[in-house]
C-alpha cells in the first residue's frame, strides 16, 4: 500500500469506523456527517478544473495521481449517491464507483459500505435538462433526473435506467435534486460535477463539504469559454459571499488535499 497522506491540519476528531487500511492510507478519520451533500474536484494551481473538448480533462489535470484517485474512491465509497451532469457522463467512461477509481483497495471499500449498511455501489444520478443522453452500460440502474421535456425526449430510450421528471420547467435545479434524493432515503450525496452542476449546487447553497485536490500544474486560461473554474457562470462577489471554513489539509508529494466546510457556523 502507498504511504499515508501527510496530515498538515485537521479539525476532525474521533473514530470514523473506517476499515484499518483506509484510515491508515487517509492519515486519520474522515468524519463525514450522516446527512451531507459534498463535492470532489481536482484543480490546477491557476484554478482550472475542466478543459473543454479534452476527454476526461480532470484526469489530465491530476495526471492520474495515485493519492488523488484514492481520495476520490474513499469519497465514493462513503456516498449513497453520486450526482453528475450529462456533460460529465459524456466526458468520462465511468463507472462512478470506488473500485473503478482505486481497484487495489476494492475489498476495503466494499467492506466500508457493508459496515455502514449501504448498497454495493452508490447510485449514479444524472442531471439533464434536455434529456439528450445516449444509452450506455454505465446508465444501467442509474437515476436520470430531468424536466418534462427531457423525459419526453428520453421516453423508451433508456430501458435500464429510471427517468424522473422533477418539474415542468427548463432547468433541473440542485435543491430539487437533493430534495428528491432525500425522499428516496439517500443521506450522503456526492457531486463530481462537472463545473456547471457544481455552480448550481453552490449557487443554491446545498453543498456542505468541498473536497478540492490542488495539482501542482498550471493549465492556462486558454481562449474564453475553453477552460472552466469551479463555478462557471456564477456571480457571487461582491454581493454574495460564500466563505468556507478550512477543516483539513493533507499532502502527498506536491499535491494538496483541501477540505472546506460550507455549512453555517
Amino acid at each position: 500500500m502507498s504511504a499515508p497522506l501527510e496530515v498538515l491540519f485537521d479539525v476532525a476528531g474521533g473514530d470514523t469506523g473506517l476499515p484499518a487500511r483506509l484510515e491508515e492510507r487517509y492519515g486519520g478519520p474522515l468524519n463525514l456527517a450522516t446527512d451531507v451533500v459534498y463535492s470532489n474536484f481536482v484543480a490546477s494551481v491557476d484554478g482550472i478544473v475542466a478543459i473543454h473538448d479534452v476527454r476526461a480533462s480532470s484526469a489530465v489535470i491530476s495526471g492520474g495521481y495515485d493519492a488523488d484517485r484514492f481520495v476520490m474512491a474513499l469519497l465514493r465509497a462513503s456516498a449513497d449517491a453520486v450526482v453528475i451532469g450529462a456533460g460529465t457522463l459524456r466526458e468520462h467512461s465511468g463507472p462512478w464507483t470506488a473500485a473503478a477509481s482505486y481497484p487495489s483497495l476494492a475489498e476495503d471499500f466494499a467492506g466500508l459500505r457493508r459496515q455502514e449498511g449501504r448498497a454495493e455501489d452508490p447510485r449514479l444520478v444524472v442531471m439533464t435538462a434536455s434529456g439528450r443522453l445516449e444509452p450506455t452500460d454505465v446508465l444501467r440502474g442509474a437515476l436520470v433526473l430531468t424536466t418534462a421535456d427531457g423525459a419526453r425526449h428520453l421516453d423508451g430510450t433508456l430501458p435500464d435506467a429510471e427517468v424522473v421528471a422533477l418539474r415542468d420547467d427548463r432547468q433541473v435545479r440542485a435543491r430539487r435534486v437533493v430534495e428528491h434524493l432525500r425522499e428516496l432515503g439517500m443521506r450522503r450525496i456526492l457531486t463530481e460535477g462537472g463545473p456547471t452542476v457544481m455552480a448550481d449546487f453552490i449557487g443554491e447553497g446545498v453543498v456542505e463539504d468541498v473536497f478540492l485536490t490542488v495539482a501542482p500544474v498550471l493549465a492556462g486560461a486558454g481562449a474564453p469559454g475553453e477552460r472552466s473554474t469551479l463555478t462557471p457562470g456564477l456571480e457571487l462577489l461582491p454581493d454574495r459571499r460564500f466563505e468556507g471554513r478550512l477543516s483539513s489539509v493533507r499532502r502527498d508529494g506536491s499535491f494538496l488535499f483541501l477540505r472546506y466546510s460550507m455549512a453555517p457556523n
